[in-house]
């Protein structure tokens, strides 16, 4: 069943066999540094893509806010213009629109001065994220 080896040629089947194991070691290093890599790269982009998102939601409500004044505005003065026309002028037309546009104007003051927000950055997830990839090497 079993024949006979030598001396040298056990202790070249140990040495081919050490070095597998070397290999193997090294190759799965390798591969976990990748995937940890690639992980932290995903992970960037995820977070860069919520920041993009986050800004562009912030100027759209801005913009619209911008174009509601602006709607108001040329609303009020087509009123006081027809008002002026027609030879009256009264404040009881035109002070609702006021109001409505002073309302737009502090909406957007308000808006300006708030930064937009990014949703937080998920530490713990990444964390077990790494120690699932350690753990199942």
């Amino acid at each position: 069943m079993w024949k006979p080896q030598t001396k040298e040629a056990v202790l070249r089947e140990i040495k081919i066999r050490e070095w597998r194991k070397r290999t193997g070691k090294a190759i799965m290093a390798a591969l976990s540094c990748l995937v940890v890599s690639a992980a932290r790269g995903l992970n960037w982009l995820v977070n860069r893509l919520k920041w993009q998102s986050s800004k562009l939601a912030f100027e759209i409500e801005t913009s619209r806010l911008i174009s509601q004044r602006y709607d108001k505005l040329l609303q009020l003065g087509e009123t006081v213009y027809a008002m002026y026309r027609s030879g009256q002028t009264s404040w009881r037309d035109i002070e609702p629109l006021c109001r409505e546009i002073e309302q737009i104007e502090e909406k957007l003051d308000a808006t300006k001065t708030k930064s937009f927000q990014v949703l937080p950055y998920e530490h713990d997830r990444h964390e077990e994220l790494t120690k699932t990839i350690f753990v199942s090497q």
